[in-house]
């Protein structure tokens, strides 16, 4: 087959690469690059391609090229690439929704990419209620930023006769929607050992490549694949950004037994509150001097109205242009032993006012007015996870 070099000069963007158009040269940066085996293909390098706009390919190196592509392709590095081609990305657990892939030719050339951004537009982030309520394609794995709330015991699991470590972990995202996430190998690991040693932070896990699980009608994720990337507490632009959005809660980070975890399932909500923690009255929460998690249950005298039942908030990333209204309530809450207040941000409140605060809200209201949703939790008894 005859091809002709792309003009030096002229770069395409990968949302332009089409099949069978040889002569393309694009400029980007190798953001994952691992060794991969199968039966029909053999040994391949695969590698997850970025440009300057964000926008990702998947690409491959056959077994017989390895040895000339070996020492030109190193994960992190900016690369030119021209001459290769383009085809049709199928199958599962695919690393980007690109309809096409990048596959390489004796031919190809690599070179160095000059001036070519530290930084690109991140594009591939999920959020937590997309991924809970089905609204993916879940052929392709997603990126995921969350705050780990709570992680369980590294247990060593028989997958295919093989021996590998599961870690299960919560995260929450800024509207505190919590999600489930299974961790496999070195990823586990990886994971638990920083969180054992940064018990007293709050630690900010963004996971790269992760797949989107359903089990009996419900979602949660999974990492562990060759491409799997964890970062845990990076410095990447918007994690301050992130940070600053997570409720104002102080919310501790909790270690407990995930023997009794089911993921996915409402048997994960049972768990939490009637078996892996401990029953205390509101005296005895109060009086603790131990940091954990505990559950509680009383009567909500009364919604705090003067601090505001609702407040308003960017949907995501502090895009200002798009704000939503959100659940704050203080709940004083009684029980036999004493009486409390109980904040229950956006997640929480709704179980139990069974609306968002978006449908209750009225800028027209006076800031004291409580929706008669909020108000009809007076008297009711309720069962809450505190973490102390």
């Amino acid at each position: 087959m005859a091809m002709v070099r792309a003009s030096k000069n002229i770069v395409s963007y990968v949302r332009e690469l089409k099949p069978r158009k040889y002569t393309s040269r694009i400029e980007v940066r190798i953001v994952r690059l691992w060794r991969n085996y199968n039966k029909e293909s053999g040994n391949t390098i695969e590698m997850v391609f970025v440009d300057k706009e964000g926008t990702r390919i998947h690409a491959s190196v056959g077994e017989q090229l390895i040895k000339k592509f070996d020492d030109k392709l190193r994960e992190g590095d900016a690369i030119v690439v021209q001459l290769f081609k383009v085809y049709d990305a199928i199958g599962e657990y695919r690393t980007t929704p690109h309809p096409y892939k990048i596959g390489f030719f004796q031919t190809t050339f690599v070179g160095k990419a000059d001036d070519f951004p530290s930084a690109v537009p991140e594009k591939y982030f999920a959020d937590f209620s997309d991924i809970l309520g089905e609204n993916l394609d879940h052929s392709c794995l997603v990126d995921v930023v969350g705050q780990i709330v709570n992680f369980g015991s590294l247990e060593n699991k028989i997958i295919k006769g093989k021996d590998n470590m599961r870690l299960l972990i919560e995260l929450r995202d800024p509207n505190n929607v919590k999600m489930m996430c299974t961790l496999w190998g070195c990823y586990a690991k990886q994971v638990y050992d920083y969180s054992r040693s940064n018990m007293s932070t709050m630690i900010i896990c963004v996971i790269r490549f992760c797949s989107v699980n359903e089990w009996k009608g419900a979602y949660s994720i999974s990492g562990g694949y060759n491409s799997t990337h964890i970062l845990l507490n990076p410095t990447l632009d918007f994690i301050e950004e992130f940070k600053a959005s997570l409720p104002n809660d102080s919310l501790a980070l909790t270690n407990n037994d995930s023997s009794q975890w089911s993921v996915g399932t409402a048997t994960s909500i049972r768990a939490r509150f009637f078996v892996l923690n401990e029953r205390l009255t509101i005296r005895e929460i109060i009086d603790s001097t131990l940091v954990g998690t505990f559950v509680t249950l009383g009567t909500i005298e009364t919604i705090d109205t003067e601090r505001g039942w609702q407040y308003l908030s960017c949907k995501y990333h502090n895009n200002k242009n798009d704000v939503i209204s959100r659940f704050k309530l203080i709940a004083h809450v009684k029980d036999d032993s004493g009486e409390a207040n109980f904040l229950l941000f956006d997640a929480n409140a709704q179980q139990i006012v069974r609306h968002s605060a978006a449908e209750l809200y009225d800028e027209n209201e006076d800031e004291d007015f409580l929706p008669e949703a909020v108000s009809d939790l007076f008297g009711k008894r309720v069962l809450f996870l505190d973490f102390s």
